[in-house]
């Protein structure tokens, strides 16, 4: 990613909480395309005249503009200021994870996730706001259409007229919390899933944009845990969670782009200092009396970040992380990470029994996972035919070319 590129993806979503503050959320989809239009014009612009000595104010007037003309033309009339001094004045700070959180920022991801919507509308909006992310590239989390979540959408943004951009309190706080959290989680996953298809198809790990998603709801998370409306045990959870896969980050692809295994992957290459900092964010999540969902996958993680090696990754305990979200959340995926953790821990007959019970009602998003999950266990077992049947499942079901690849690679050595 070059530095125009980097600022833009850094900045839009900082000047689409800003438009919409003004312009109210009724108008949400106008800020968007108010400030794509600004930055499209930034693309076309700066490398021939420069960039302006503020960027941040330079593309806010320009989307400013581009939202006055839009609502002009629809016969809206709204008020701005002329005067330039009158503007408000972002000022962007270096560093992937050091830029001061905009209350705009956080208070449009909790609007987005107003008790108005259906909770699934919730996440798809806040997934939308965080990273701008394609339809297409959402509709299997939703396990719905493209064209189905675009009038979801449409829906959410027309439902949403005349709620306020701030802040809740009070009984409405902890629900919409949970929601924003979930989003930030979601929008980290995809970042990590994009990151990988955009390595292999440049050939390296140059091209991961994608990866600045995954900065920013690090970054996110880690406010959310310090600011004093939104603090919380969760949120501290949530943020250590997200900077120890973060930390692993730069491990997940090698020079070719090729995706790196979990057990192929050199931990010197992991990030230190993330480890620091989700660790000490663990520490603080234990100064509450209950246990969420968001602890106990911090835990999991956080035994993947304390063994030194992959062998010495202590799979009981995992096993038993596991065992306690269950209850908390009986969905495929922790159904499925509980299934791979026994195998791990010496017990494959029994992750086999598991895998098999989920078969006929896992996603299409997580079948290739769940199929090589099998073909491991089963390997374990000493059984290699079903193993290399249903790592053939895997490789047909791999949602892109690099993790059908690395498949590809372990099926010859299973052969």
């Amino acid at each position: 990613m070059n530095a125009l590129e980097a600022l833009l993806a850094r900045e839009r979503r900082r000047l689409v909480a800003l438009l919409a503050r003004h312009l109210g959320l009724a108008q949400l989809a106008l800020a968007e395309d108010a400030v794509q239009q600004a930055c499209l014009q930034a693309v076309q612009t700066w490398p021939r005249d420069g960039t302006p000595s503020n960027p941040a104010a330079w593309l806010y007037r320009v989307a400013q503009r581009a939202a006055i003309d839009q609502l002009r033309l629809d016969r809206h009339r709204a008020a701005w200021p002329e005067d330039e001094a009158e503007l408000p004045q972002l000022q962007p700070l270096p560093g992937r994870l050091t830029r001061e959180l905009d209350d705009d920022e956080l208070a449009l991801l909790f609007a987005a996730c107003h008790p108005a919507l259906p909770a699934a509308s919730q996440v798809l909006l806040a997934l939308r706001v965080l990273g701008g992310f394609e339809l297409a590239a959402l509709a299997p989390l939703f396990f719905s259409t493209e064209a189905a979540l675009a009038q979801r959408l449409a829906r959410a943004r027309r439902d949403l007229a005349g709620c306020e951009l701030a802040l809740p309190a009070g009984a409405e706080l902890p629900p919409r919390r949970e929601a924003v959290m979930t989003a930030l989680a979601l929008g980290f996953h995809q970042g990590q899933q994009a990151a990988a298809r955009e390595a292999r198809e440049v050939g390296g790990e140059a091209g991961n944009k994608a990866l600045e998603v995954c900065w920013e709801a690090i970054r996110l998370a880690r406010a959310l845990a310090a600011h004093a409306a939104t603090a919380a045990p969760e949120a501290d959870a949530l943020a250590a969670l997200l900077l120890l896969h973060g930390a692993r980050l730069t491990g997940r692809t090698d020079a070719h782009g090729d995706i790196v295994p979990l057990p192929g992957q050199a931990r010197d290459r992991w990030d230190a200092g993330l480890i620091r900092l989700g660790f000490a964010h663990l520490a603080d999540s234990q100064r509450g009396s209950s246990l969420s969902r968001w602890h106990l996958l911090a835990g999991i993680a956080a035994e993947h970040a304390r063994a030194p090696r992959y062998e010495a990754t202590d799979w009981a305990a995992i096993v038993g992380y596991y065992e306690a979200l269950l209850p908390l959340d009986p969905s495929a995926a922790p159904r499925l990470g509980h299934a791979i953790a026994l195998a791990e821990a010496g017990a494959p007959q029994a992750a086999l029994g598991r895998l098999r019970a989920m078969q006929d009602e896992v996603p299409a998003a997580l079948r290739a996972h769940h199929a090589a999950a099998l073909s491991r266990a089963a390997e374990r077992t000493g059984d290699l035919a079903l193993a290399r049947s249903a790592l053939q499942q895997a490789i047909a079901a791999a949602p892109h070319p690099a993790e059908a690849l690395r498949l590809q690679r372990r099926l010859a050595d299973l052969s």
